[in-house]
């Protein structure tokens, strides 16, 4: 298999892999845009090269974020596509770059919905806790009117992508109050309803999220504050607690003392069982199978 000689391959997969900043869905559509991409460029000059070449790099780029089913899901949507094409080196080409635009077409469609589902729940004069950062739920957001709601912001350590989430409401004019993650079992008593989004939801309807999200939600419980996780469908797999990948990234970014003796573990996602979720809003009627209507 061969490329266009420059690292062409090892650069799309790390803007997937290397991404800590983004949520799943968003991580998604860049591993689609890496698929046209890489059917543009890549240097095969044989239609069955081309096709090996292809399915073999949407292979390991489904790979790269294991704790993001979502990244998985549709990367394999467009191999089942490629998989079955038949026709000239060209064709096969233009039609990888079709249909990755076709299942992000989908895939916006499925978020679409999914809003929808989570502006039904939210009411005006809500105060809402979030954490971390979700492309859907920042879509959640963006669709309520400014000043319709309040919000609690956790800093989401280690990659502080809370700081950006307030930065952006608070220049809407919404009332942020920004928070460190340990301070969100003070401040629970004080909003309406977590909202989450999600990097998986796994098959017992748990869900794989930014590390720190059990924590309110076992908070929440306590305070008889609702959790709702706005998740597309594309997020759901079959794998269970035990079998999913929580991934972990460098010590380091932790600042750890310079002490021997000292291990720093940095764990980016962390598993909330079904029972810690009030409901699950998504385009599809998934909540049902874990949680029952709310």
């Amino acid at each position: 298999m061969t490329d266009d000689g420059s690292g062409l391959r090892q650069e799309l997969l790390r803007g997937v892999r290397d991404n800590l900043r983004d949520g799943a869905s968003h991580l998604a559509r860049v591993a689609l845009d890496a698929l046209k991409t890489y059917a543009l460029r890549a240097a095969d000059d044989d239609v069955e090269a081309l096709r090996d070449s292809l399915l073999t790099f949407a292979a390991d780029l489904g790979a790269t974020r294991p704790s993001m089913t979502a990244v998985h899901n549709l990367v394999a949507r467009w191999q089942e596509g490629v998989a079955e094409f038949d026709g000239d080196l060209a064709a096969l080409r233009n039609y990888a770059v079709q249909q990755a635009q076709e299942v992000r077409t989908w895939a916006d469609a499925a978020t679409d919905a999914t809003v929808r589902a989570a502006l039904q729940r939210i009411e005006v004069g809500n105060r809402i806790l979030l954490h971390s950062s979700s492309s859907t739920v920042g879509r959640i957001l963006q669709r309520l009117a400014d000043g319709s709601f309040s919000a609690v912001v956790t800093e989401a350590r280690p990659g502080l992508e809370g700081w950006n989430v307030a930065a952006a409401l608070a220049g809407r004019g919404i009332e942020v109050t920004y928070i460190t993650d340990a301070q969100a079992g003070i401040f629970i008593d004080d909003v309406d309803l977590v909202l989450f989004g999600a990097d998986s939801v796994l098959a017992d309807g748990a869900l794989v999220n930014k590390v720190g999200s059990r924590l309110i939600a076992l908070a929440a419980r306590e305070a008889g504050v609702p959790v709702l996780v706005a998740a597309e469908s594309f997020k759901c797999t079959g794998l269970s607690a035990q079998d999913v990948q929580l991934e972990e990234k460098s010590g380091s970014e932790l600042r750890p003392p310079p002490v021997p003796g000292v291990r720093a573990r940095n764990i980016y996602f962390d598993i909330t069982p079904a029972g810690l979720i009030s409901n699950y809003l998504s385009n599809e009627p998934i909540a049902e199978r874990f949680v029952g209507p709310a």
